[in-house]
């Protein structure tokens, strides 16, 4: 055996454009490269790069169509909404936090008692725990509330 197989590669660590990327690429895989770059503010050759590097790296596996209409597959369980009461008007703070998230397909300031809702993607409740748990430790969060969402009747875009 040779010395370097031994070796294994240095752990890959994402940074904020490539969560960015990420979180475009799973709300429509078909994204160009150039789209990206000009969602993300960066250039299309760095775009390329990180998909490179994190398909080499194994974070991306493969690129997936949504089938819709009748072919559409029921999901176990399709995303959820959390609705969130912020303990001060700090709701650029809390999207900072998430934006980069690939889970997340929305997020909306609001006006009455609560503060913000958020629209997460989940390929399971424990992935819409898991991030519950990971939200609701922000320092700005003073309450939040989940509404698990069991049909999505509108054809929209929840892909587990």
């Amino acid at each position: 055996m040779d010395a370097d197989e031994n070796l294994s590669p240095p752990a890959f660590r994402m940074s904020e454009t490539d969560r960015t990327i990420l979180g475009l690429l799973r709300q429509d895989s078909w994204r160009t490269i150039s789209e990206l770059a000009a969602i993300a503010g960066v250039s299309r050759a760095l775009v390329k790069k990180r998909i490179d590097l994190m398909r080499d790296r194994g974070v991306i596996k493969r690129f997936t169509i949504e089938m819709g209409g009748e072919a559409k597959p029921e999901l176990d369980c399709g995303g959820a909404f959390f609705l969130l009461r912020l303990k001060r008007p700090a709701c650029r703070s809390v999207y900072a936090s998430l934006r980069g998230w690939p889970e997340v397909l929305g997020c909306w300031s609001i006006s009455g008692e609560l503060d913000m809702i958020v629209l997460i993607s989940a390929r399971s409740n424990a992935g819409i725990e898991h991030l519950r748990e990971r939200l609701s430790r922000h320092p700005d969060i003073k309450s939040l509330q989940t509404l698990a969402i069991l049909r999505d009747w509108s054809g929209g875009h929840l892909a587990g």
